[in-house]
C-alpha cells in the first residue's frame, strides 16, 4: 500500500485564543487568593507579579497574531515539521471534533501538538484525523 502524505498550513484560531484566555484568566484569578497584607514589600511583589502577568499574557495574544506553522503528515505516521525537521507520531492521538491532540517525537525531544479544528477547513481536519489514525494501524 502507498504511504499517503497531505501537507498542512495552520493559522492561529479561536479556539487557540480562547484556550490562552482561559489559562490567564485562571492565573490572574488565583492572585485574588492571596492573603491580604499591609506590608509594603509584600504589595509591592504581588503588583509587580500581577503587571508581569498581564504583560505576559497581552505578549502571547501578539504574538498568536502572526503563529503559523507547516508540516508534511504521511499515513505511516511520519512526517516533518517545516523549521524543525523530520517527525514520528508516538502514542494514540486524541481526536475529537474540536481538537486533535498527538506526540510526536523529534530527534532530540517530544512535543505535544494541540491542533484545533477551526485551523484548518473540514476536509484537512478530516485528512489528518485519517492519517493520524492509519499511522496508528501501521505502527501495530
Amino acid at each position: 500500500m502507498d504511504v499517503q502524505q497531505h501537507s498542512f498550513a495552520l493559522q492561529s484560531s479561536h479556539g487557540q485564543r480562547l484556550s490562552l484566555a482561559i489559562i490567564s484568566a485562571i492565573c490572574l484569578s488565583s492572585i485574588a487568593v492571596w492573603p491580604y497584607l499591609e506590608n509594603p514589600v509584600y504589595l509591592t511583589i504581588k503588583y509587580l507579579l500581577i503587571g508581569a502577568c498581564v504583560c505576559f499574557f497581552i505578549w502571547q495574544f501578539l504574538r498568536l497574531k502572526t503563529w503559523h506553522c507547516r508540516f508534511v503528515m504521511c499515513s505511516d505516521g511520519t512526517g516533518k515539521l517545516e523549521s524543525q525537521g523530520n517527525f514520528v507520531v508516538i502514542n494514540k492521538p486524541f481526536i475529537t471534533p474540536l481538537a486533535v491532540v498527538f506526540d510526536i517525537q523529534l530527534q532530540n525531544e517530544t512535543k505535544r501538538l494541540v491542533i484545533w479544528a477551526d485551523m484548518l477547513d473540514d476536509t484537512n481536519y478530516r485528512n489528518l484525523c485519517r492519517l493520524l489514525q492509519l499511522g496508528v494501524q501501521a505502527r501495530s
